[in-house]
């Protein structure tokens, strides 16, 4: 790529990284916000982005950040849920195999989509109940196999 007469090339930040989880508040609140927000240059915060660079963000400024995106009209903190979803992965390592956690996972995604599709109307609690089982069962596949993936090169 090129722009203003530099040729840069951007580096790749793996899903489930702090690393990606950072560009992605930086894309809605903007680099200098960021660094305003956790009282750094936002060349700091670019240096927290980059896998190749050593230094990490602090969990304070993680926290300041995940507040700062939701201020800004974030839907969920992102560093919250990665943590979260990280520490559940870590605790599922040894999921099912992976042709049979495919299988489960489909069957659980059709199940939650359905059930999401019947409670629309939201008049119904069984159904709006059931939907958020569902969804939950399905979340739980898909973690099961992010876990499995987990450690394998990309």
């Amino acid at each position: 790529r090129h722009f203003e007469g530099r040729s840069t090339v951007t580096k790749r930040r793996e899903p489930l990284t702090y690393q990606h989880t950072l560009t992605k508040i930086a894309g809605l609140i903007g680099w200098d916000r960021a660094g305003a927000v956790c009282g750094v240059t936002d060349r700091q915060v670019r240096n927290w982005s980059d896998p190749d660079c050593e230094t990490e963000i602090r969990l304070i400024d993680a926290e300041r950040l995940d507040r700062a995106f939701i201020e800004m009209g974030g839907d969920h903190a992102p560093f919250h849920r990665l943590f979260a979803l990280r520490l559940e992965i870590a605790a599922r390592r040894d999921a099912a195999c992976m042709v049979a956690l495919a299988g489960d996972i489909a069957k659980e995604s059709g199940e939650a989509v359905a059930a999401v599709l019947q409670s629309a109307d939201g008049t119904d609690p069984d159904a709006v109940r059931r939907a958020r089982k569902e969804v939950q069962e399905a979340i739980d596949k898909l973690t099961d196999c992010a876990a499995k993936l987990e450690g394998r090169e990309p």
